[in-house]
């Protein structure tokens, strides 16, 4: 992800630390989110300015990760002095959700506006999921071109899925009709580990075109390309067709009453282990060279994570290096779980050291009106 700076130059250690974070939608502002990111209240006000700007269908998502990786220069067989062997730690956090706007109406404002009428759950999914990755592999010295095996630790991991379903209200809301079938998958109750998974990296890179002419290096990423089995997770499903009546939408968050609706609608609880996919990503397209000697690279591609709610997200940017070992860059792109975001970094390099600090979405770091957040920070350094 941006910035994103390949370097060929040989070492003979080299240790790479990468943070990223983001949270994206093409729906929720940044005044409304900052409120779960920050700690904060939710009047009425404004649940009321974030329903109107809610649309049939809404997507969430976002990522916290921080990487830690190890490349030696050392040969790992005279048959082979191009490669290398390297070492990588990951922690990471992702979530994604969609949702529909007489949801959110439903939640955050009550059920007031929606007596007389009915409100669907259908398409209403979401999930959370965190995890280490802990692994090795080989690189090519060169081109950096690189592949690695890791072993996969999930921490925490929720996972809501609604297949049908709508809630109605009487309209003096003295009777509720609900019909539902879904279910809420959860990780043990393990404070380490719920299970074990493997997964791989990798990197293929592939220098093309004339240095007289358009030329530079194109770039396949994969991360987290794997799954995981989660031992003795806890699952709740739910198929109900019926009235119910004696209850209010308030007295139902009461936990005396929750179970006493829990029960009526005879959800069953069980204990099953389930193999999940990671949320994996994937990226391809021109990458931005540090040993160029040109003062402006163009860079764009295409980039997908592994999640039915993602979608494809396009982007193209332009590097400039001003003076030597000093560039900035800036980039556009759309899709993903929202829709069109500017981005902006800035990057030192000398010998010994690549620094580069930036933002995919550098409008939402100060405007509350944008949809989303975006950091994103590099440390590099070789002898």
């Amino acid at each position: 992800m941006l910035p994103d700076l390949h370097d060929t130059t040989l070492y003979k250690h080299a240790v790479d630390i990468k943070g990223m974070a983001f949270n994206h939608g093409n729906s929720l502002t940044n005044e409304f989110s900052r409120k779960f990111i920050f700690g904060g209240y939710i009047d009425e006000s404004l649940a009321s300015r974030e329903y109107a700007n809610q649309t049939r269908y809404n997507r969430i998502g976002g990522d916290l990760g921080v990487q830690l990786s190890y490349r030696s220069g050392q040969t790992i067989s005279k048959k082979h002095p191009h490669l290398g062997w390297m070492l990588s730690a990951a922690s990471n956090v992702h979530f994604s959700g969609e949702y529909a706007d007489d949801q959110f109406g439903l939640v955050f404002l009550g059920n007031a506006s929606f007596l007389g009428e009915s409100v669907s759950f259908s398409s209403l999914n979401g999930r959370f999921e965190q995890f280490l990755a802990v692994g090795g592999g080989l690189y090519n010295k060169k081109t950096k071109s690189f592949v690695s095996l890791n072993v996969v630790l999930p921490q925490q991991f929720i996972q809501l899925e609604i297949d049908k379903g709508s809630i109605g209200f009487s309209d003096e809301a003295e009777q509720i009709d609900l019909m539902m079938k879904g279910e809420v998958l959860q990780g043990n109750n393990s404070p380490y580990f719920k299970g074990l998974g493997a997964a791989i990296n990798f990197d293929y890179n592939v220098p093309f075109g004339e240095p007289d002419g358009f030329s530079g290096v194109f770039s396949v990423k994969g991360r987290n390309i794997g799954g995981y089995q989660l031992n003795k997770a806890q699952v709740f499903k739910v198929d109900v067709d019926q009235s119910f009546n004696g209850f209010s939408v308030d007295e139902l968050v009461e936990e005396d009453r929750f179970s006493a609706l829990k029960d009526s609608i005879n959800g069953t609880e069980s204990e099953i282990s389930s193999f999940r996919l990671l949320s994996g990503f994937l990226q391809a397209g021109k990458i931005v060279s540090v040993n160029s000697d040109k003062k402006i690279q163009s860079f764009f591609g295409i980039r997908m994570y592994t999640n039915t709610i993602f979608k494809p997200l396009v982007y193209a940017g332009a590097h400039y290096q001003p003076v030597e070992k000093v560039a900035l860059g800036a980039q556009g792109a759309f899709g993903g779980y929202g829709n069109f975001r500017l981005g902006f970094y800035a990057s030192y390099t000398n010998e010994n050291l690549i620094l580069s600090i930036g933002s995919e979405d550098i409008l939402g770091l100060f405007l509350k009106s944008q949809k989303g957040h975006s950091g994103l920070i590099r440390l590099g350094w070789k002898i």
